[in-house]
Parts: structure tokens; C-alpha cells; sequence
């Protein structure tokens, strides 16, 4: 797994895969402190038409990811 840098508000992690020139893919990886959990979220996209904006997106998109996870669990004691 390696970090995912462009996130800003989230530590989050992206797993490694084999280059695909055809699409664009990311399996983002976040866990939540002091738990056991891991909340996981998949971005993918039709390279030839969004090209290298989708992996400058990915941060972001998680870190709201993350928050759409931790607004939906509020109040969970998970």
C-alpha cells in the first residue's frame, strides 16, 4: 500500500496494482484510529476521456469519502 499524498484531511492509503493504460482505478484504504475497522472506497474512470485529472482528484474524493463513512456511522460505537 502506498500513502496517498493529495489528501489532505485523512491519512489514507491506496493499494498498488499493474499499470493499466485503458483505466484509471483506485482502491483507497482508510482506518479509522483506535478501532478495527478499515473503510474502503473504489474510484475508477475511462482513462483515455479524464486522464492523469483522476489521479490528481483521488485525495480529495477519499477525504470526502471518509466524511460521507464518518457522517453516516456518527454515533456508532463501532
Amino acid at each position: 500500500m502506498k500513502r496517498v499524498r493529495q489528501s489532505g484531511q485523512h491519512q489514507v492509503w491506496r493499494t498498488a496494482h499493474p499499470f493499466d493504460p485503458d483505466i484509471a482505478f483506485r482502491l483507497i484504504c482508510w482506518f479509522p484510529p483506535d478501532s478495527n475497522t478499515v473503510v474502503v472506497a473504489l474510484f475508477a474512470g475511462d482513462k483515455s476521456r479524464i486522464g492523469d485529472v483522476f489521479y490528481n482528484s483521488v485525495g480529495p474524493r477519499a477525504d470526502a469519502a471518509v466524511r460521507a463513512w464518518k457522517f453516516q456511522t456518527e454515533g456508532d460505537q463501532r
